[in-house]
């Protein structure tokens, strides 16, 4: 008996698509302007969320040690620094490494490198490259290699170069925070948007069916096969809208690729590739709800069923 009522209802909803075409076409071009909103806010957040990824990749923290620090100690200092929670990994560089990466840097530089030629002993000491978690973090392990020095004998730590990266590392920790706010601050304005807009625009199918609603109530329809074919019909423009969305995402991304690997290091039409089941799940579900929420509630405040 359900089944049968459901199939009524559907059937119902989508004749009004059919028959409304005109206010059907305007429900779908504001769901697909919203649904591309959203679209575009998620392709945001993956791309500040890579950039943000790479400038962290770029920063981290490096201990310099003396000529004479013993090896031993060196990875005894590397180990325990592992054994921190806020220490995503520790790269040790031996004093040849140093020295063959300084050669490769200036080996168009002559002067330079005949005269470290001439020093006839490797002037480099060896060196830790520390990366936290995340930014905020390199406060604690800065804080816990100030205690190691204070504390060790003899002296086998150089210098820390945190300070020198200090201001880096408090912007980056404040624009992850500042993206993310701004981002959940626009997605809710922009969904209160949409569900306005999408509202009064079904309204209008809903008022050129008001005849038809009042001879459905006279003769005792229920509340859902009054309201039923409204939310089906909303929920058509929704997955219609999504679908329209999807398909327009395939060239836009195409055209912005080169302009997002330039801004944020990141290839936007090979995310939109690698995640685009997740967008047919988010932009599909938010259409449909979209237009179902918005043809139920025109249904509940101005027919007062």
């Amino acid at each position: 008996m359900m089944w049968v009522a459901f199939k009524r209802v559907a059937r119902a909803g989508v004749i009004n698509v059919v028959r409304n075409s005109f206010v059907a076409l305007a429900s779908i071009f504001v769901i697909t302007m919203t649904v591309m909103i959203l679209g575009s806010l998620m392709f945001l957040s993956g791309l500040v969320d890579q950039f943000v990824g790479y400038l962290k990749d770029k920063v981290d923290v490096n201990v310099y040690f003396v000529t004479t620090a013993d090896e031993g100690a060196i990875l005894d200092l590397k180990r325990s620094l592992e054994q921190l929670p806020e220490v995503s990994y520790v790269a040790y560089i031996t004093r040849d490494e140093a020295l063959a990466t300084f050669r490769d840097r200036h080996e168009d530089d002559q002067l330079t490198v005949q005269a470290l030629d001439e020093l006839g002993d490797n002037p480099f000491g060896a060196s830790l490259s520390i990366k936290a978690r995340e930014p905020s973090q390199y406060e604690g392990i800065a804080q816990y290699l100030r205690d190691v020095e204070s504390n060790e004998s003899p002296q086998i730590i150089e210098t820390v170069n945190y300070a020198q990266n200090k201001v880096v590392i408090d912007q980056l920790s404040r624009v992850t925070t500042y993206v993310n706010r701004f981002g959940l601050i626009v997605t809710i304005v922009f969904a209160i948007a949409s569900i306005l807009i999408t509202f009064n625009t079904i309204r209008l199918a809903i008022y050129t069916s008001r005849e038809e609603i009042s001879v459905m109530r006279l003769v005792g329809a229920t509340n859902m096969y009054i309201r039923g074919p409204f939310v089906i019909e909303g929920t058509i423009y929704g997955l219609v809208a999504s679908c329209i969305g999807l398909l327009l995402f395939f060239p836009i991304t195409f055209l912005l690729r080169p302009a997002t690997e330039a801004m944020f290091n990141a290839d936007i039409f090979a995310y939109y590739l690698a995640n685009f089941f997740w967008f047919i799940l988010v932009l599909m579900v938010a259409g449909a709800a979209l237009g179902a929420a918005s043809s139920f509630l025109a249904v509940r405040k101005y027919l007062s069923v």
